[in-house]
């Protein structure tokens, strides 16, 4: 399954450029929570749209990240994070949809901000899924789709086309709540809130871990 909005040579440099540039305020909006959630993590750790290693500030020290990134163009900054961290990293460029890992073969998996961008966001919860272990967690910060009638919903429907052209497929309101919820994990905790920030599209998140 190939996502037509990755490796763009236009949007593919320039995404890498400005995510790598707001790597340090995204820590500010999501740094308390991912360290909440990413807290006691094993030895290894996959990690779907891994990006430019953002995430790497809050695994231990040689800590092995398989990095789930099929966009080429964020790979050379995704390398320079695992020196800086003193990550071992292992890129699979694949997406999410047709992770090329075992099944029952995880203990974590991580996806930060990526579900909004997916082709088919089932289909790679459904892969998250199958290649965890039984009681294997995954943990999850993503924007969702905001409540209907409200102004943050008219914002996202009306930015939706432009957002998604530049953020390579994201889309502004997809109800991953919901989705996450129909999947049957045997424990789900998720939270609802708000993220203020500039992003006004992206304010409705959801958090939380999902255990097999």
């Amino acid at each position: 399954m190939e996502n037509k909005f990755q490796n763009n040579a236009i949007r593919g440099p320039i995404n890498a450029f400005f995510f790598k540039m707001i790597s340090g305020y995204m820590d500010i909006l999501f740094g308390n929570s991912k360290r909440k959630l990413f807290k006691n993590h094993p030895e290894t750790v996959i990690e779907i749209g891994a990006g430019t290693g953002a995430n790497m500030r809050y695994l231990k020290v040689g800590t092995k990240l398989i990095a789930i990134e099929p966009n080429i163009h964020m790979h050379a900054n995704l390398k320079k994070s695992a020196v800086k961290y003193g990550i071992h990293l292992e890129i699979k460029e694949v997406v999410g949809e047709s992770i090329d890992l075992p099944d029952n073969s995880c203990d974590f998996v991580v996806s930060t901000l990526v579900l909004c961008t997916v082709s088919s966001p089932m289909a790679c919860i459904n892969q998250i899924k199958r290649i965890l272990k039984p009681s294997g967690v995954f943990i999850f910060i993503e924007h969702v789709k905001a409540r209907d009638n409200s102004m943050l919903a008219f914002i996202q429907n009306l930015i939706h086309k432009p957002w998604h052209w530049f953020f390579e497929g994201c889309h502004t309101n997809r109800d991953t709540k919901q989705l996450l919820e129909s999947v049957g994990f045997n424990k789900l905790e998720l939270e609802t809130y708000n993220s203020y920030s500039p992003f006004i599209p992206i304010i409705p998140q959801i958090r939380g871990r999902a255990v097999k």
